[in-house]
């Protein structure tokens, strides 16, 4: 529907409002494509070309429009195994500014998951996005759960790692209590290992 302009109204008044606001805005449009938790993937019903269509037709009218303040942040999820190669589904260079990862650290969950190290969360997305395109890369959604292992030890590991990544720009922590506890500060030890980190720096 987006590529077809069934919503161009809708997507000329955001465009409109983005570009009225002082500040350069990083939008990660259609995010975690490759998951199947969102009507924008596969299980929704949603194909590689209608992903960058739509894509494309929405940064069109963003350009058209002027909001020339927008980055366009193109986002996987960290579990990238698919349907087809993410490389089908990538809009294009000229059509994205920052490439993007979302991952967690679900902890331990019988039968189901396992405490994960920051490089077996990132390292297969981060090689896969960096051999699709020469793009700065955000790390646009992190955070680790408190049960099979040290949060604040992860923490002070996660920094290390993407300090090591050259790539990685920036990254995002998932302050939520959602479906784990992912606060930053779910306990003090937790909360001073990510002050720790920030003070260090790269």
């Amino acid at each position: 529907r987006l590529a077809n302009g069934a919503l161009d109204e809708y997507v000329h008044d955001w465009a409109a409002e983005l570009k009225n606001c002082a500040h350069r805005i990083c939008l990660r449009f259609a995010h975690e494509f490759n998951g199947d938790w969102y009507p924008w993937s596969p299980a929704g019903g949603t194909a590689a070309t209608d992903h960058v269509a739509a894509w494309r037709h929405v940064h069109s009218i963003f350009a058209d429009g002027g909001a020339a303040n927008v980055d366009w942040v193109w986002c996987v999820d960290a579990h990238i195994e698919h349907q087809t190669p993410i490389s089908d589904w990538y809009p294009g260079d000229e059509y994205v500014d920052h490439l993007a990862v979302d991952g967690f650290n679900w902890g331990h969950c019988p039968g189901r998951t396992h405490w994960r190290q920051p490089d077996e969360v990132f390292g297969s997305a981060l090689s896969a996005l960096g051999d699709l395109a020469a793009k700065p890369l955000i790390i646009t959604e992190v955070a680790c759960a408190e049960s099979g292992g040290d949060k604040a030890n992860w923490i002070s590991d996660l920094i290390s790692y993407l300090d090591a990544q050259p790539k990685v720009t920036a990254f995002i922590w998932f302050d939520h209590r959602k479906e784990r506890d992912w606060r930053i500060a779910s306990t003090p030890r937790s909360a001073a290992a990510m002050a720790r980190g920030l003070r260090r720096g790269p």
